[in-house]
């Protein structure tokens, strides 16, 4: 093989591992910052109603969470807290939509939320969490006043969270 053969294979093999190493960084940033969060979610088959759905929520403990997580389900969990206005309407609002899609979310008292890599995530309450194979997509925030539209209209948070299911 002539010299200038080797020098252009050279330059090839160098030119696709940089090629390899800068797609691979992009990939590894973009998941590590959730680039990719607005992918749907599908949830497992159990969650879809096969009729009609009454939009009642699951009740859920931290344990249960815990373990739902462990073994890479994906699901939508409400963090509640009993009396809380803000909770009950947001409350209602998951139930409007599970009915209205079919599905069957999880509720989960924020005191037991508390003890979970939940907590990690969702600080405050109330809140809704979208869980795709052990890891949390999105969850509203509700310190933030970026996500108050969706817990004061329904409109809003239908928009919210169908860009997920």
């Amino acid at each position: 093989m002539s010299a200038e053969k080797k020098k252009q294979r050279s330059v090839l093999i160098l030119v696709v591992g940089l090629v390899v190493v800068l797609m691979g960084s992009v990939l590894f940033v973009g998941a590590v910052s959730g680039w990719f969060s607005d992918m749907k979610v599908e949830l497992e088959p159990e969650y879809y109603c096969k009729e009609e759905c009454d939009g009642e929520l699951l009740d859920l403990s931290g344990e249960q969470y815990e373990e739902l997580v462990n073994s890479k389900k994906s699901f939508v969990v409400f963090v509640d807290q009993s009396g809380c206005v803000t909770a009950e309407k947001l409350k209602g609002y998951i139930k409007d939509y599970a009915k209205e899609v079919g599905i069957k979310p999880y509720i989960i008292l924020f005191s037991e939320a508390k003890n979970t890599s939940l907590h990690d995530h969702v600080k405050y309450y109330p809140s809704v969490a979208i869980v795709s194979r052990g890891r949390i997509v999105n969850y509203l925030r509700a310190d933030n006043d970026n996500d108050s539209d969706y817990y004061n209209d329904y409109n809003e948070f239908r928009k919210w969270i169908s860009q997920y299911l």
